[in-house]
């Protein structure tokens, strides 16, 4: 070590740390590996020198290179070049990676693994997490920890390595495998690279297994032939026919593109995995295939067992498949159910169990099975002092789960990344053992070989699946349930031990949650749960029943298997068979109805029946909380109408002062027995209660009916002067009591003000969470945790609900402020929350920007598991973000500059993307039809709330604002990460979810919260455009603009949500995208054509008196009009009105918008033939615009001159509506402005162009005369050119061409076209001599001729 300095911890697993270090005098940076060696077994030690070993020997740019190791007098170092990223985190944050990508990844990993495979080295373990990134995203292969360095005649392997969801079929078969599992590997993790998951995917392994083996792989449309052909190159089940070395190398997808370095000739390697093997070595290799093969078939035993039955009984059990090796329970391997529920024998009294130990009541996590086994069964006849108990494991994060799963599931697996865990053979339990010749016919012993068989940690994976699959087994179990209830009924002894091996059985088959269709057929066949629940209905209604010795053990067994059925998953929402869900919703009735009188047994003297009815209710209510709405709702509903007694019972129960309900004459003498049992169960009633009032974090749907049982819970607590509040406050003192009491209290504060201020005001309450904050109550340590954050939140509840801050927690201020720079998120975040509110109350915090930004570092990105919905529906990340906000704001422009080039600012726009679902959107495949209108993903609101998301866009326009040439770079890409954030935040689905949970939260400004994200993002994009940009950067902003279609989303944000006073800003951006980019105008044309009350609403528009918005909106449709004549009708469609009557244009005929109204009619009428039609029926329309003529406003005129030109030029029939016009035309001849000039001769070049009529009205008001007036003295060129036009058309006219003869104008044409010199650098329309010329030639005698 004296060689290295070591920096700090970057990673850390079973096989030990791992350090970043710098090698002294170099600066070069390491990875130092330090792995413990005490307490290792010598296999261990003897994997990690191979490990060691193995690498050593690799010199591969696209691979870790181990530059040393050395060993301590406790230690192994291993000292490895360090890499910057991981290719798992950037798939975890990012969800998916473009084809181009994931290409270039391909590329390194062949090369590695080409490397790999020529030097006979198999890795055995591919998996993202064992990628890693190096400088200039070069990928590195690493942990060799399960590689294998195979000899010359070694060509197959047989040993189980690797992770379950990148294992080839023929390692889950447990059949021989060689080099190209390494291949399927790969093409699962580029498979996941390019999806977002891999190509099989489950939370069961027993499901897993089956995909792998069966299942085809699922296609995106996406994904180019190329690589698709590439892949399932890779994916073919069958090995022979994998794509493989070398054939793999010239493959389209990579060819030309993989780096190959082959010194398999400098260290003498014969036979490298990436040639092809000689006649002499394939051979080999197939007789080491043939020879290791598993053996197939059915076991003789069962053969043998189902033969006996079948002719002695009828209803014996069959199994077709020998059961070879355990099977594991699946504990979190279902839908992420919380704790496993396993059945135990321990004495009652000396329990160990802690509140914590007790199911808690998050909706994300629900407990997982229950495990019956044989050595659990007890001798009722012996008076049973052990019986079934639960206890609880910790939660199982999802992408562990199989690999747990699978590490249960052989004697001997390698896990960890480093470490081998060998563990000894246990007793097999299996219908193997079975002495068929010594048994008797459905004998009890018969039927314990059966629990030990079924028994889910003993059990192969098809077993289950093989059982479930057969009728005589289905029967059995039913008929023995059916004949033993019927015994119990008449108080028989031997019906109850006859009854309760069979509830084994059935909750073993249940705890499997194998198949859903099969648990379900199975429940069906057995009559499960109405058979128990009615059964313990009639032992309860029965005197004589229940003064039986054996009757509590009995209704313990019943109630754990009731327990088992409501942990079983197939009756939930998403994958609920026939009618399993109503069956559920039914059985959970029934139990609260029976609950009372579990609870009140008096023969229960120890409480077991207690614990294991309260334990029943815990995870019955995490199965109804995650279940189907209607469910959630009938039986919330009835536990406040028709069960509330059960909630007064566990009230009762819940306090530890109190007397237990029901106890032995014996506890009750002895104190210390007495107030273990109390404390015990305390303990479960405080779960019960807070399993049925706690809020779930992000179920805000849900949210409505937990807060009236706390509303209930909370007013009883209050009655009788608050006593029985004052005693269940104590309980926040007692360490195994602390943490549910906490969850209790805070769901009640939620709903009751005078509980909150009870709260404040007592002391020993603010103390006894000051030392929960501060972690002095002993503890676990994932109690511990739990226990601060919801100390934090109730903390911050009591401020946000009294606006006060109680006393004793301003003494607390540092412990907070150390919290928050915790490493845990949770605590983090919830000091975040506290710390604002301490703040705004005036509390005086020293906080600094660095520490800030280190929390909102750990906040971002850290893994986060939800205990506690945040306080008053806010949002975990609220506090990080507001309190980072105003730091920036104290600083000045070099921090902001630091701050918006640094890599949290891209984590805080990647992590707001996965808040909203945007990076867990799942590629459509292949075979499946995109479901158009689908809404998007629910965004998490208990990460960043509706509030939250204001404070984040408000840091972003901070940001944008102070460095806004930065900030615009990351839009010029429309595949960026903030462009599509941006474009979700105004998507219509996203609004409507917005609109949706501020109603649902009763927040009086649910709209107004839908205005300013709206009118934020709007503000954010409209930076493009309000300062000066380098073109390329502002034409690839544009085309990511357009590429996001967010034309159409504003369109639909401000017809669906927008008043028109609010309207401005985002009407504004769409009319600067319009006038900015033709394909724009599509784009909006399309949107209004989909949206209804898009007319309408634009109409409304031109009807108000915001001025500027009828500004933007002509501005927009003029440029329509303009350059997308097929869009005419549209517009049309607009200016109409809802009666097509033209009220909109009229109205703006009369408004301060009547020259941009008049722009807009001149091009309508420049391609419009209907307008033109209905603006000759509409009489008043067009006298208004002859009116226009001579307004007072240059601009007006101009426009009007503009309108009624192109009017006389569509269509004749309407020049001669327009003959009134032609006084006011010719006189805006002399108007000051050139443009009006311009278009006033144009509009009476036009007027004569279709009607001989008005030759003589002509003439009559001068226009020959003023028209060559100007053609010869007006100073401006386009008005010189614009007469001229005029006079070549008028002269064609008898009347008007001797007219121009008696104003002698050939001569004077003949100076002024002398007098005009042609400029090469004009407009590219004909000079004004070219004209003069025409003229002249059209005045010649020759041409009069």
């Amino acid at each position: 070590m004296e060689n290295y300095h070591v920096l700090e911890v970057i990673g850390e697993g079973s096989f030990g740390r791992v350090y970043k270090g710098r090698r002294k005098y170099s600066g070069q940076i390491v990875a130092l590996k330090f792995i413990p060696k005490v307490g290792r077994p010598e296999k261990e030690l003897k994997n990690l020198q191979r490990e060691i070993e193995i690498m050593g020997g690799l010199k591969h740019p696209n691979i870790v290179q181990m530059l040393g190791s050395f060993e301590t007098d406790k230690e192994v170092v291993v000292v490895t070049e360090h890499a910057e990223g991981e290719l798992f985190q950037i798939l975890e944050d990012d969800g998916s990676l473009p084809e181009a990508q994931v290409q270039e990844i391909a590329c390194h990993l062949v090369s590695a693994l080409y490397y790999l495979h020529s030097h006979r080295i198999l890795h055995r373990d591919m998996k993202p997490q064992n990628i890693l990134l190096g400088k200039g995203g070069i990928v590195k292969l690493c942990d060799f920890g399960f590689a294998r360095a195979m000899s010359i005649n070694t060509l197959v392997l047989t040993s189980i390595k690797g992770t379950p969801l990148y294992m080839s079929p023929e390692l889950v078969e447990e059949k021989p495998y060689d080099h190209t599992a390494d291949l399927w590997s790969m093409g699962c993790i580029l498979y996941e690279l390019f999806v977002g998951t891999p190509p099989f995917y489950t939370n069961s392994i027993f499901q897993l297994v089956s995909l792998i083996i069966k299942d085809p792989v699922k296609w995106p449309k996406t994904m180019s032939p190329t690589f698709k052909n590439f892949l399932q190159g890779l994916l073919t089940k069958d090995p022979r026919q994998r794509l493989s070395w070398p054939d793999l190398l010239f493959h389209p997808f990579i060819a030309g593109r993989v780096t190959i370095i082959d010194d398999t000739v400098e260290h003498g390697i014969e036979n490298p995995f990436t040639a092809q093997l000689p006649p002499e070595q394939q051979q080999l290799k197939e007789t080491q295939t043939h020879s290791l093969a598993p053996k197939s078939g059915q076991s003789k035993i069962l053969s043998k067992a189902r033969q006996r039955m079948a002719q002695e009984a009828k209803k014996k059990m069959m199994a077709e498949k020998a059961l070879k090796t355990d099977v594991p329970s699946e504990e979190g391997a279902g839908n992420g159910k919380q704790s496993a529920v396993k059945i135990m024998r321990q004495p009652r009294l000396q329990s160990k169990q802690t509140t914590e130990e007790i199911p808690p009541t998050d909706s994300k996590l629900k407990t997982s099975a229950v495990r019956y086994t044989a050595a659990d069964e007890p001798e009722i006849e012996k008076g049973d002092e052990n019986v079934w108990e639960m206890n609880l494991s910790p939660p199982t994060p999802r992408e562990h789960r199989i690999t747990q799963d699978y590490d249960q599931e052989f004697p001997e697996v390698e896990i960890g990344g480093r470490i081998t865990v060998s563990r000894q053979p246990k007793e097999r339990h299996s219908i193997d053992s079975v002495d068929l010749d010594n048994e008797e016919v459905d004998s009890d012993d018969e039927w314990k070989q059966l629990i030990r068989a079924t028994e889910p940690s003993n059990m192969q994976l098809t077993a289950p699946l093989t059982l479930l699959r057969d009728p005589s087994f289905l029967k059995r179990i039913y008929s023995r349930l059916h004949s033993s209830s019927l015994q119990v009924l008449d108080g028989m002894l031997e019906g109850a031990s006859r009854l309760r091996l069979a509830l084994h059985v059935v909750a073993n088959m249940l705890s499997t949650r194998c198949d859903s269709n099969l648990l379900y057929n199975f429940c069906q066949e057995v009559k499960i749960p109405h058979m128990l629940l009615h059964l313990i209905g009639q032992i309860l209604d029965s005197t004589k029943i229940i003064e039986q010795p054996w009757c509590i053990t009995l209704l313990i067994d019943l109630i754990t298997t009731l327990t088992a059925f409501f942990l079983s998953d197939f009756h939930q929402e998403k994958g609920c068979q026939g009618n399993s869900l109503q069956d559920f919703q039914q059985a959970a009735n029934l139990f609260l109805g029976m609950l009372g009188k579990l609870l009140s047994q008096p023969k229960d003297n120890e409480g077991r029946l207690q614990e294991q009815s309260i334990m029943c209710l815990v995870i019955l209510c995490e199965a109804v909380d995650t279940s189907s709405y209607s469910v959630f709702c009938h039986y919330y509903s009835s536990l406040l109408s028709v069960h509330h007694p059960v909630l007064d019972t566990i009230l009762l129960g819940a306090s530890y002062l109190q007397p237990v309900l029901t106890t032995s004459k014996e506890i009750a003498e002895n104190p210390v027995l007495g107030k273990e049992l109390r404390e015990r169960m305390a303990g479960f009633f405080v779960a019960a209660l807070a399993s049925v009032s706690m809020f779930l974090p992000g179920l805000q749907d849900r949210q409505q009916l937990k807060e009236k049982v706390a509303q209930y819970v909370a007013e009883r607590l209050m009655a009788d002067n608050a006593c029985q509040a004052q005693t269940f406050f104590l309980a926040l003192q007692h360490p195994k009591l602390a943490l549910n009491t906490l969850k209790v209290l805070y769901s009640c504060c939620h709903v009751h003000l005078e509980l909150c201020g009870l709260l404040e005001r007592d002391p020993q309450v603010i103390s006894s969470m000051v030392l929960l904050l501060q972690g002095k109550v002993q503890m676990s340590e994932s109690a511990r945790i739990q226990a601060a954050e919801g100390s934090l939140h109730l903390f911050s509840l009591i401020i946000l609900q009294l606006q006060t801050i109680p006393a004793q927690l301003e003494l607390a201020v540092s412990t907070v402020m150390s919290l928050f720079t915790n490493l845990t998120v949770n605590i983090v975040s919830a000091a975040g929350l506290l710390l604002v509110q301490m703040l705004q109350q005036g509390i005086q915090v020293d906080l600094n920007l660095e520490e800030v930004m280190a929390a909102t570092r750990t906040g971002m990105t850290a893994p986060i598991e939800l205990k506690f919905s945040p306080p008053m529906a806010m949002g975990l990340y609220d506090g990080i973000l507001l309190l980072l906000l105003q730091q920036l704001d104290q600083r000045d422009a070099v921090v902001v500059r630091e701050f918006a080039s640094s890599d949290l600012w891209k984590i805080l726009w990647l992590r707001l993307a996965v808040v909203l679902g945007i990076s867990s959107e799942r590629p459509v495949m292949e075979g499946e039809t995109p479901r158009f209108g689908q809404p998007s993903p629910e965004p998490n609101w208990s990460l960043i709330s509706p509030k939250g998301v204001e404070t984040f866009l408000s840091l972003a326009l901070f940001t944008f604002t102070h460095e806004p040439y930065h900030c615009l770079s990351c839009l010029s890409h429309c595949n960026s990460i903030i462009m599509a954030t941006l474009n979700k935040l105004i998507s219509l689905d996203f609004l409507e979810q917005l609109r949706q949970v501020c109603s649902q939260r009763n927040e009086k400004s649910m709209h107004d919260r839908v205005h300013v994200v709206v009118l934020q993002v709007c503000q954010l994009l409209c930076f493009p455009f309000a300062i000066d940009l380098e073109p390329g950067m502002f034409f690839n902003i544009l085309d990511a603009l357009r590429d996001s279609e967010i034309p159409i989303h504003l369109l639909q944000a401000c017809c669906h949500y927008f008043p028109l006073a609010l309207a401005g800003v985002p009407m504004s951006l769409l009319c600067h995208l319009v006038l900015s980019d033709g394909a724009f105008i599509d784009q909006f044309v399309k949107a209004a054509a989909t949206i209804e009350t898009s007319s309408g609403f634009l109409s409304i528009i031109l009807v108000s008196d915001h001025v500027q918005l009828i500004s933007d909106l002509l501005s927009l449709l003029t440029h329509i009009a303009r350059v997308s004549p097929t869009h005419l009708n549209f517009l049309q469609r607009i200016l109409q009105g809802p009666d097509s009557t033209y009220q909109p244009l009229h109205h703006l005929l009369h408004s301060p918008g009547r020259a941009k109204a008049c722009g807009l009619m001149g091009n309508l009428l420049r391609y419009g033939k209907e307008f033109n039609k209905d603006l000759q029926r509409q009489s008043r329309l067009l006298q208004r615009l002859l009116e226009c003529l001579s307004d007072q406003d240059a601009r007006v005129r101009r426009s009007a001159c503009f309108a009624v030109g192109n009017a006389a030029f569509q269509d004749s029939s309407l020049a001669q509506c327009l003959a009134e016009a032609v006084p006011h035309i010719v006189s805006l001849l002399s108007d000051p402005q050139p443009g009006t000039r311009r278009n006033a001769a144009s509009a009476l070049g036009n007027l004569g162009l279709h009607s001989n009529s008005l030759q003589e009205l002509l003439v009559q008001n001068k226009a020959p005369h003023l028209l060559l007036e100007a053609a010869c003295c007006d100073p401006q060129p386009t008005v010189q050119e614009a007469t001229l036009i005029a006079l070549r058309v008028l002269g064609q006219q008898p009347r008007i061409y001797q007219v121009l003869l008696s104003l002698k104008a050939s001569e004077k044409l003949v100076s002024l076209s002398i007098s005009t010199p042609r400029n090469l650098y004009s407009s590219p329309r004909p000079p004004s001599s070219h004209h003069c010329k025409k003229l002249i030639y059209l005045l010649s005698p020759a041409h009069s001729v």
